[in-house]
């Protein structure tokens, strides 16, 4: 009996993923686990929930001052986000 060529369970997952479209929301999932290192502690003891939607990041905050700051570092922060991943992931942040 000759072995055909296996695929490790790392190819067949990969494979799995992108046959059913999922790099998107793995990514997006992957986002809000970042989101304390990328922010940083301390905004994320300021972080109330999040969710991503249409590549759009959703934070809401329970500190108007924090929220008024982040929003000046917007564009900062999808840059680091968007390296981390090495291609774009979010395209805007949106602070409530």
């Amino acid at each position: 009996m000759k072995k055909q060529d296996a695929l490790s369970i790392g190819e067949i997952i990969s494979q799995f993923i992108a046959e059913n479209k999922l790099e998107q929301k793995l990514d997006e999932t992957q986002v809000m686990r970042l989101w304390p290192r990328i922010a940083g502690e301390t905004v994320n003891a300021y972080t109330q929930s999040m969710h991503v939607h249409n590549r759009t990041l959703y934070v809401q905050l329970s500190s108007a001052v924090l929220r008024n700051e982040l929003m000046m570092l917007r564009n900062d922060l999808l840059r680091r986000f968007n390296d981390e991943f090495g291609h774009p992931v979010i395209d805007n942040i949106v602070f409530r």
